[in-house]
């Protein structure tokens, strides 16, 4: 019994030995809740949408509402799918608080800023001319990390010009969402654990561009359909006189050589793609079917060497000229309304 009494006294005395050191310990480290900024964003400018180039001109206007003793993020405000940008300059003013934004807050600092260049966007033009791109903008501030420091978006005023909808696009679905970014990196802080991370606040944009017209598909695309047309006018030549045998081939082979100019042309206007596209599908099926033109032009001809030339004229035009056209056009329909339906 009285040992057990003695240690029950020696563990009370360890117990009220070591609450100082641990109070002492949390008065070093004290808890405290991140601090945040309002971030808005306005677009009011897009144009410039360079394919080939996977770049795009932007206009935009952002602004920050922090507590009057917060510094403002966009004094070093950090945009990421930037090209070549131009910062303006930072106005910041001391307000009265009379919105809804840190309600305990009698005064608020407000800030805007204006930017503006060339951004990076991949620009996919597979199903072109149907395509919808997400266009995004992103902002970070690395002061601080996200334990420290966030930023929350201004849902309620933040968003684009509505001219950005004219003759050639059409801007809809804007988001505006706050995205935690994490680095495989503390960026060497000392006050951090060497393989700690660090996770830093973002602002993410999205703004979706689709098509208003098909005018530039059919500038593209004419040019292939024509070839395409002319070649099956072969199908209806004489094959029993050797200059319309000549002229025939060479018909062909004009068409064929036209197709595939169109293509490259095609290409470097909607830049180069790794993607199968639709004008790709297009000129690609449009070559194919030209090729089989050729083929059936020679099985036509031999037909006429082996005396056959009532037969040879009646299969070119009863049989491959309805099909050859009637397949093209459905093969058409079919990758057309593809394209449309998952733009």
């Amino acid at each position: 019994m009285p040992l057990a009494v003695l240690l029950l006294a020696a563990m009370l005395t360890l117990l009220l030995q070591s609450q100082p050191s641990a109070m002492a310990a949390a008065g070093k480290r004290p808890i405290r809740e991140p601090a945040t900024c309002l971030l808005g964003v306005y677009i009011q400018d897009l144009r410039d949408f360079k394919f080939a180039e996977n770049s795009l001109f932007a206009s935009i206007r952002l602004w920050s509402v922090c507590p009057a003793n917060e510094k403002s993020p966009l004094a070093d405000i950090t945009v990421l799918n930037a090209n070549e940008i131009a910062l303006g300059e930072l106005h910041t003013q001391r307000l009265p608080n009379q919105s809804d934004y840190f309600r305990n807050e009698n005064v608020v600092s407000w800030s805007t800023r204006a930017i503006e260049g060339t951004f990076y966007h991949h620009w996919s033009a597979k199903n072109f001319p149907f395509d919808r791109h997400n266009v995004s903008f992103e902002f970070e501030v690395l002061r601080e990390d996200a334990s420290s420091f966030f930023l929350t978006p201004d849902y309620g005023r933040s968003g684009f010009d509505a001219r950005l909808s004219g003759s050639e696009w059409i801007a809809k679905h804007f988001s505006i969402t706050e995205v935690p970014h994490r680095y495989s990196t503390n960026f060497g802080k000392p006050d951090q654990h060497h393989y700690q991370d660090g996770v830093y606040s973002r602002i993410k944009v999205q703004l979706t561009l689709q098509r208003a017209r098909l005018t530039s598909f059919l500038k593209l695309c004419t040019g292939v359909y024509a070839a395409v047309v002319i070649a099956g006018v072969a199908f209806v030549m004489d094959m029993r006189e050797p200059d319309i045998v000549s002229g025939r081939t060479g018909l062909l082979v004009g068409c064929l050589f036209a197709a595939i100019v169109n293509m490259q042309q095609a290409e470097s206007t909607l830049g180069m793609s790794e993607d199968v596209t639709l004008t790709d599908s297009i000129h690609i099926v449009s070559i194919v079917y030209i090729l089989a033109a050729s083929l059936l032009a020679i099985a036509t001809y031999l037909r006429c060497e082996a005396g056959r030339e009532d037969r040879a004229r009646f299969i070119d035009r009863r049989i491959c000229l309805p099909v050859y056209m009637s397949t093209f056009v459905v093969a058409n329909i079919v990758m057309i309304s593809y394209a449309a339906i998952i733009g």
